[in-house]
């Protein structure tokens, strides 16, 4: 029996070596993806440790693998200093929120009521969405009840809702968060986008 060997110069002998770049190519392009869902589980949880991390990094991997996801390229920025006030920005609301909460609940709770709020937003990259909506259902008292994305509105229901002010109020912070986690996060696309929409530029 004849047994074939590939000489140093036969393209044979270089074919296991792109295999093992493809391999390492789909692997890191897939991370970004990997590494997005494990933040999110960690946003939604509020408690950045080290087994939430874990966590999140496992049930990630298996749902990407378990969903035979499709790849999808991840367009997001890092900016770290826009990403510290970000940071900054939700934990003073959160600790505020709670303290605004807990009195309206132990002073006045029969006058303590609650509000559906429609705002607009500005951005319409899928992941910074994502992403803006678990930062806003963070924060006590608050959490996002539907996001249209062909309109682009997300609903959002608040308490203690008991004036217009307090309407107004919830607006600002959804506005707020949303600008903070474009700046943190957004392309320059998405940046531009964001700033043309804010000026009153047509969403078409």
């Amino acid at each position: 029996m004849s047994q074939s060997h590939a000489e140093p110069g036969d393209p044979r002998s270089t074919s296991a070596v792109p295999a093992d770049r493809s391999r390492l190519r789909r692997i890191l392009t897939r991370l970004p993806t990997i590494v997005l869902l494990t933040t999110m589980w960690v946003i939604l949880w509020g408690k950045p440790e080290p087994g939430t991390i874990v966590a999140g990094a496992i049930v990630a991997t298996l749902c990407y693998w378990a969903a035979k996801l499709p790849h999808i390229p991840v367009r997001l920025s890092f900016r770290p200093l826009a990403a510290l006030r970000l940071v900054a920005y939700i934990g003073y609301d959160l600790v505020a929120s709670s303290v605004r909460v807990a009195i309206h609940s132990l002073w006045r709770p029969n006058r303590t009521s609650g509000a559906i709020v429609a705002e607009p937003l500005r951005t319409d990259s899928d992941f910074l969405l994502a992403m803006i909506t678990g930062g806003l259902s963070l924060v006590t008292g608050s959490l996002v009840i539907e996001l249209n994305r062909e309109e682009g509105v997300v609903y959002m229901h608040g308490i203690p809702m008991n004036s217009p002010r307090s309407v107004e109020q919830l607006r600002r912070q959804i506005r707020r968060t949303e600008e903070l986690f474009v700046r943190a996060f957004g392309t320059n696309h998405d940046l531009a986008e964001f700033q043309r929409r804010a000026n009153g530029g047509s969403t078409n």
